[in-house]
């Protein structure tokens, strides 16, 4: 029996020690065999999706493409790959920082000005290969619009919870803002030169083809001048939010890291590319309904799959009191999308010869919006501080642009008008 007890003692004394997480200790239920299951089920998902909840939906990846390579049923081949596209743009985010960090304020901020949007940028070019550019213009639209007003406006009015008045980096939030004003005009014009002229003259549509690779270009060409003011010639403007450097002990430890770094991003964005094209392969099975219209599918559902995991923690940033952090995503993302997205897109459509071409012809009403959301944050981002009364302001303007963008075929004589209008609100607010 001795011998025995010794034995058991000898292998417990060699055993590892259990790997306990920061946020179980020793008095955890988890640890203390309470009865309380709502912790202990909080301290398993958190073992189970390190990092992030979004690690949850990681089955839909292999699900989409398995059901799109097998052609299965249309329905599930696009929710499927919907679901897909969500974690994927969580760890695309994830892996661009990892980057970054390592390459220093010039590659790093370059790099993730390129590639932060890119589940986006692969959804567009996914839409066009379809000959579906209306598509992608709607994505660019509700990405721009629900960044600008009811992220910014969700920022401020949470950020206000703790504090009085918010500070930020007035350097950045109005630059960004001034360079959104330029690429918003360069949407308006067109819009202006079709109303105006194609109506009688039957060659303005090639007119406006062509004059929309020449602004693409120059906005292309503005994307890479702002990228050097800011990381280069004028970093010391944007300090609050150059990335930091990473602080590795080998010069061969960081060159092995980039490059693992690197396959997973690669890997991620080709996992990206399969399910934007399994999902606009299907996308005419899901809008056939009479309830869901490509429209919404376009201008609030993608966005949100693309942009969701980045507007999540914009808004965990305000919280806590990180408004520059914030401020980064929600003016600097619709900033990318206009100056660098919008533009690759359009030339793109050029180069792969699409038909129908992607232009910067995007719809008046929609173009006007834009407009006038972008003096908006322009205006209350000059003096670099916020409060709730500004981030209400926000949130109430996106609401009085709503009846701008029918989600809803108010034709369908069995809908009610009542429901067709709260449908309308609803689609808007989940966009957030």
């Amino acid at each position: 029996m001795e011998n025995s007890s010794s034995n058991v003692r000898y292998s417990a004394a060699t055993l590892p020690a259990p790997v306990i997480s920061e946020d179980v200790d020793e008095q955890s239920p988890l640890l203390r065999g309470s009865d309380t299951c709502r912790r202990d089920l909080r301290i398993v998902l958190k073992l189970l999706t390190p990092g992030s909840y979004s690690n949850l939906l990681l089955v839909f990846i292999p699900l989409g493409i398995t059901y799109g390579v097998q052609n299965r049923s249309p329905e599930l081949i696009f929710w499927f790959n919907f679901l897909a596209i969500i974690p994927l743009s969580k760890l695309n985010l994830r892996k661009i920082r990892q980057l970054s960090s390592m390459l220093g304020p010039m590659g790093g901020g370059f790099l993730h000005a390129i590639l932060d949007n890119a589940p986006l940028l692969i959804v567009g070019i996914a839409a066009i290969q379809h000959g579906a550019a209306h598509i992608a213009q709607s994505c660019i639209l509700g990405s721009v619009l629900a960044n600008l007003l009811l992220v910014v406006g969700w920022c401020f009015l949470v950020g206000s919870i703790h504090n009085r008045e918010l500070i930020f980096n007035a350097a950045f939030a109005t630059t960004a803002s001034s360079l959104m004003i330029v690429a918003s005009t360069s949407l308006v014009v067109p819009s202006a030169i079709s109303e105006m002229h194609c109506r009688a003259d039957p060659d303005c549509e090639d007119n406006l083809v062509r004059m929309s690779h020449s602004v693409s270009l120059a906005l292309l060409f503005l994307f890479v001048i702002y990228q050097h003011y800011r990381w280069r010639s004028h970093r010391q403007l944007f300090l609050e939010v150059t990335p930091p450097v990473l602080a590795d002990s080998s010069d061969i430890s960081r060159i092995l890291f980039g490059i693992v770094e690197g396959i997973l991003l690669i890997s991620v964005l080709g996992l990206a590319s399969m399910s934007s094209y399994f999902l606009m392969r299907t996308l005419s099975s899901v809008t056939d309904s009479r309830f869901i219209s490509s429209r919404a599918v376009s201008f609030v559902f993608l966005p949100l799959a693309t942009d969701g995991p980045g507007r999540i923690e914009a808004i965990v940033a305000a919280y806590n009191n990180h408004m520059t952090t914030a401020l980064e995503f929600a003016i600097g993302r619709s900033m990318n999308v206009a100056l660098f997205i919008t533009p690759a897109l359009v030339l793109f459509s050029w180069v792969a010869q699409s038909s129908p071409p992607m232009t910067l012809h995007f719809p008046t009403l929609e173009t006007i919006s834009i407009f006038l959301g972008t003096l908006l944050v322009a205006e209350l981002c000059r003096d670099g501080k916020s409060d709730y009364l500004e981030g209400a302001m926000c949130l109430v303007t996106s609401v009085l642009l709503a009846p701008l963008f029918h989600f809803f075929d108010y034709s369908a004589p069995y809908t009610p008008q009542l429901i067709a209008y709260i449908y309308r609100y609803l689609i808007l607010s989940f966009s957030f």
